[in-house]
């Protein structure tokens, strides 16, 4: 690899960080914040489910941003939006300032979703899959960075809310990093007209494969919206129930990065249902045995969840071999998916607001993994769909 294409992937690792702090942040700061807003569970549950959704709408409008903005300058106005939304978090909290930063944020880093996977084939077509479990594990990680550091930060600060601000400062270092070494960027190719993927919406696989992406990464939106709201309930402090999500944030940044290198079949179910059991027995584990070995199931959950998400991802584009089909699918698949993810944590929210507490929301995560087991077997190659295969020349 050379020296420059190793810088290039130091910056987009630095920008990885700034993809998941928004939403992890809040979590461990979430019972203040609610008694200082006057915010309900449901509408509290918005602050992770808004971004969620931003993130899903703006993978689906790709290709319109495409055509109004270069790759370099998206990445830029993006890294600049995550700033604003962070800083906004200065202001006293009130619901509709939090919900705005959120949704601001939730769109810079939407578009950056939407335009990294082809970056990537693109430079790193050969190490993808590797790169790929990089580029995730660097979500991963930022998002435990934000559940960890967010509560102490809170308590070296002289206003506690202030803690959230503070995250705009590393996306204003990954937007000087961007900008010098995206100069040498070279423009994605021009794609004639029957390179266009035909009927995508009128996929079956299509869908599938967006509810599948949506299925799992709404477990991680729950999870991160309500672990440590679920173990502060259970009595334990902010800065353990932060430490626990950054714990499952570890997990997932290990898994994204371990998980991938044993792709090397092009038959991705194997690595996928292992992914999924290790979230079954996380969630299992919450359920029955929430204080007996929560390190254990943080962990292993985090393993699960953040392996699947590169996979699912490299799945995608196994589908279509066509960089122009291949970038068109990944964008349906993280633009339904995100929808049906941001959906999650409001479920959840709602679910705690009947129940009393979260036992049942993490009963139903479960049971939709055992619906991603039964999906993952439908994955085999042989039936990827033909006319994707057919638009390749």
């Amino acid at each position: 690899m050379s020296k420059q294409k190793q810088t290039m992937l130091l910056v987009l690792v630095v920008i990885g960080l700034n993809m998941r702090p928004l939403l992890t942040s809040i979590g461990p700061l979430l019972a203040p914040l609610r008694q200082l807003s006057g915010m309900s569970f449901t509408v509290a549950s918005m602050l992770t489910a808004l971004p969620v959704i931003a993130m899903g709408i703006m993978a689906l409008a790709g290709g319109r941003i495409d055509t109004l903005f270069s790759e370099r300058n998206s990445v830029a106005l993006s890294l600049l939006m995550i700033a604003a939304g962070a800083m906004l978090r200065e202001i006293v909290p009130q619901s509709t300032v939090l919900l705005t930063s959120a949704l601001i944020g939730g769109i810079g880093i939407g578009i950056i979703q939407a335009v990294m996977p082809a970056v990537i084939r693109r430079l790193f077509d050969r190490r993808m899959p590797q790169v790929m479990g990089l580029w995730s594990a660097a979500l991963m990680g930022g998002g435990g960075l934000g559940a960890a550091l967010t509560p102490w930060i809170a308590e070296h600060s002289a206003v506690w809310y202030h803690a959230l601000a503070w995250w705009a400062l590393p996306a204003i270092v990954a937007l000087i990093g961007w900008w010098p070494q995206s100069k040498s960027l070279a423009p994605p190719a021009h794609e004639p007209a029957k390179t266009l993927l035909p009927g995508l919406h009128f996929s079956p696989r299509a869908w599938i494969l967006g509810l599948y992406f949506g299925l799992i990464n709404g477990g991680y939106a729950s999870l991160i919206a309500w672990l440590p709201p679920y173990y502060v309930q259970l009595g334990t402090s902010a800065q353990y129930s932060g430490s626990l999500l950054a714990l499952l944030t570890l997990g997932q940044t290990l898994g994204a990065l371990l998980l991938p290198m044993f792709a090397r079949h092009q038959d991705r179910r194997m690595l996928l249902l292992f992914a999924l059991l290790l979230q079954l027995v996380g969630f299992c584990g919450f359920i029955w045995l929430p204080m007996g070995m929560p390190v254990l199931w943080a962990s292993v959950c985090g393993i699960g969840l953040g392996g699947a998400f590169p996979l699912c991802l490299v799945l995608a584009l196994d589908h279509a071999p066509h960089p122009a089909i291949a970038r068109r699918l990944v964008a349906f698949m993280q633009g339904v998916g995100f929808i049906v993810a941001g959906l999650a944590p409001y479920l959840s929210g709602l679910l705690r607001s009947l129940s009393g507490d979260y036992v049942l929301d993490w009963a139903f995560h479960a049971v939709c993994v055992v619906v991603l087991i039964l999906l993952t077997l439908r994955f085999a190659p042989a039936h990827y769909p033909r006319e994707w295969h057919h638009h390749t020349t």
